[in-house]
């Protein structure tokens, strides 16, 4: 073992989606596997496992940017972290470099990109999950809010600074430029630093916006927590569709809602956001069950009859689409999104014109249309496609411990 400690860097102590889900399992997977293993987090309470598998936590125990009641800290925080920095310095202090590698998973919610300046200084192995766009887009997403639409336009670029995509408005936005800028700042000064890839789409925007080219670059599945049912559901015998995922526009409740009320077909939504009351009202024929989890999740998955992802933005990787595919459920996908990778059209699932309620509604449409043993098939060949996958934990950690000690 050429390397002994992993210094994993996460905003959160806790999972709270899915790069906090990798950060989380793999730093456990990484302690089982003889490493060191120290997290470094902004934002509490920490995960009760991590005490339990004995890994170290350093939590700053601040608040995430978005929920500081103190605005004018958040604004500060959000750019340059200076509590942040100053232990990490502390903490990178004590630890040999040439026995250690900093991998980060998420710092622009609570850490900032002040820890960069550290590694910088003190010369630590770098590596990056490219969980999100932040590397590039000041937004994260490369989406226009107000528009409901995906962005093209070149980062940081004037078409990028003077348009209104922000959520929360276009004073939000300059401040995402100015921490972007900084940013770039910071992580281009590192020399070396190995970057992870999620998908192929992940892998394509890379290389189109970061300055390096000869950064390194390699692909690596997320590991997935695949549920445990072990079999494939007979979704020949089921009615209904599900969404799963939080309510916002982005994640596209407005297309499942519309197109499964439209046809007439039941359906599940699973999730919380601040659309759930507007759209329970809305909607009265869906069934709106909130955020489940565990068995009661099963319970609700052993129901359907295929999975909608209607998002309406790139994603990274598509979690739910794995996750769904393990147990046999076909998924309908858009196009121009990281999901539709793991979609055979016509063999595994359907994947659809993004953003376009009538190609989603045609697609479903086809999936109505199938014998129960053409739909059967789709339903074997998408769990055939997860086992050939190997989402596996033990292959993830495989797979970046090699790269760990083949480049550095």
């Amino acid at each position: 073992m050429k390397f002994k400690t992993i210094v994993v860097v996460n905003d959160f102590s806790f999972v709270n989606g899915g790069a906090g889900q990798v950060a989380i399992s793999s730093a456990i997977g990484l302690l089982a596997k003889g490493y060191r293993v120290i997290l470094f987090t902004a934002v509490g309470p920490v995960d009760e496992n991590l005490a339990k598998q004995g890994i170290e936590v350093v939590c700053l125990n601040q608040y995430d940017i978005l929920h500081d009641p103190n605005r004018m800290r958040a604004i500060i925080q959000g750019v340059w972290n200076v509590k942040a920095k100053v232990v990490f310095e502390k903490l990178l202090r004590t630890l040999n470099r040439t026995e250690t590698i900093i991998h980060f998973h998420a710092w622009s919610k609570g850490l900032s990109s002040s820890l960069f300046s550290v590694t910088k200084k003190q010369g630590f192995k770098t590596v990056v999950t490219l969980h999100d766009f932040f590397l590039y887009c000041p937004n994260g997403g490369f989406y226009d809010y107000p528009h409901n639409k995906i962005c093209t336009k070149n980062p940081l670029g004037l078409s990028c600074i003077f348009c209104n995509c922000d959520a929360r408005g276009y004073i939000q936005k300059i401040w995402r430029c100015i921490r972007q800028v900084i940013q770039n700042k910071m992580l281009y000064q590192i020399d070396g630093t190995l970057f992870l890839s999620i998908s192929d789409l992940s892998t394509s925007i890379f290389k189109k916006y970061y300055p390096n080219k000869k950064a390194l670059l390699f692909r690596v599945n997320n590991p997935v927590a695949l549920l445990p049912l072990f079999e494939r559901i007979h979704v020949e015998n089921n009615n209904a569709y599900l969404f799963v995922a939080r309510l916002s526009l982005e994640k596209g409740i407005d297309l499942f809602c519309e197109a499964v009320s439209q046809l007439g077909l039941e359906g599940y939504v699973l999730g919380d956001g601040y659309l759930l009351d507007t759209y329970k009202k809305k909607y009265p024929m869906i069934k709106f069950i909130g955020w489940v989890t565990g068995v009661e999740k099963e319970n609700y998955i052993k129901m359907a009859k295929a999975f909608i992802f209607p998002s309406k933005w790139y994603e990274t990787f598509g979690l739910s689409v794995a996750e769904m595919q393990s147990c046999g459920i076909p998924c309908i996908v858009p196009d121009k999104n990281a999901a539709a990778e793991q979609i055979i059209d016509g063999e595994t699932g359907f994947i659809f014109q993004i953003g376009s309620l009538e190609s989603l509604k045609d697609k479903i449409v086809c999936m109505e249309k199938m014998k129960m043993e053409d739909l059967a098939r789709m339903s074997q060949q998408a769990f055939e496609y997860s086992l050939r996958e190997n989402y596996s934990m033990e292959t993830h950690l495989e797979n970046i411990t090699k790269l760990y000690d083949s480049n550095f």
